[in-house]
């Protein structure tokens, strides 16, 4: 089954088919035909025994009935052989049907995606098919730091977001980013990079919008209400949720406590403070929600653990 990133990754080329023709001319070094009409078309090529192949997302350039080139993105989280060998039978099904150029392009955070850049060959006997990738991988995605690199490239952002989101200063620049954006622009591009994030990249994103973010701002209130889409979807499971019909909005009573007590729990481990295994249990069994909104306040400014709480009501922590 596709996994979010998956989907999130293929949504931004069909919305953007833009976006595969310039990896192509700016990391491949391909010199494409100017202009023309870009389609997305179906992804389901068959061969002549009836074997029935998927690309991911093909973008068609040109007139329908005389096309100038077709490119084919794969969307990988980790490269392999077989990957490549199969999408360079689909690269020459493609071919057949059009007899005009076929590219191939693989969007991937993997780390090792380099070792993958070399030409591909499928075929036996004297006929044989080879296809050299552009790849798009950590390798060749920028890592950008500052909101005015990112405002100028809305798609590198989260793409460099997709590939480096395990550096800090590459998620709070994407936040802070998303603050000079308009609320409706910077609650897609956040679904969108959220998505395609990595579970490290996507737990500093959590953390950095927890934190830095007021639950007042135009996005963020666009958030809360489109937790699921956004993807804070389902109640506790991104520590933000307010349950899993309506995210952060119009969630049920249990699933706003556990999404409050996620948020102070996140809070505090961002701010690199201990907290003992029954503090923990203390602040995910509440059901309180003035008291978890009283914790969330305390826990920005705490430096323990026992900052959090009221000393003549609940007992200190022996840590």
């Amino acid at each position: 089954m596709p996994s979010p990133r998956h989907d999130a990754l293929n949504k931004l080329v069909r919305e953007h088919p833009h976006l595969p023709i310039r990896l192509l001319r700016e990391i491949g070094g391909i010199d494409l035909p100017v202009g023309g009409r870009l389609s997305v078309g179906p992804g389901d090529l068959r061969d002549r025994i009836s074997r029935e192949l998927h690309a991911d997302t093909v973008v068609f350039c040109g007139p329908l009935q005389d096309r100038w080139y077709s490119v084919i993105v794969e969307v990988e989280t980790h490269m392999s052989e077989d990957k490549l060998r199969q999408t360079a039978v689909a690269a020459n099904i493609l071919w057949l049907e059009t007899r005009k150029p076929v590219y191939v392009v693989f969007l991937t955070p993997d780390p090792d995606a380099a070792r993958f850049t070399k030409a591909v060959q499928v075929g036996d006997g004297c006929v044989s098919v080879t296809i050299t990738p552009v790849i798009a991988g950590p390798g060749e995605i920028p890592v950008l730091t500052s909101p005015e690199a990112m405002a100028d490239d809305l798609l590198m952002a989260a793409l460099s977001v997709m590939a480096h989101g395990h550096r800090r200063e590459v998620t709070e620049a994407f936040v802070k980013l998303l603050g000079d954006l308009p609320a409706d622009d910077a609650t897609s591009l956040f679904g969108y990079t959220i998505d395609m994030a990595g579970p490290e990249a996507r737990r500093r994103l959590e953390e950095t919008v927890s934190v830095y973010v007021p639950k007042h701002s135009p996005w963020a209130q666009n958030l809360y209400r489109e937790g699921e889409t956004a993807g804070f979807a389902k109640g506790e499971t991104a520590g933000f949720a307010k349950g899993e019909a309506a995210g952060f909005a119009k969630g049920e009573a249990a699933g706003l406590a556990k999404g409050e007590a996620a948020s102070v729990l996140t809070i505090l481990r961002h701010r690199g403070i201990d907290v003992p295994p029954e503090r923990e249990q203390q602040i995910k069994d509440c059901t309180d929600r003035d008291r978890l909104d009283l914790w969330l306040r305390r826990a920005l400014d705490a430096t323990h653990i026992d900052d959090l709480f009221d000393d003549t009501t609940e007992p200190q922590s022996s840590s």
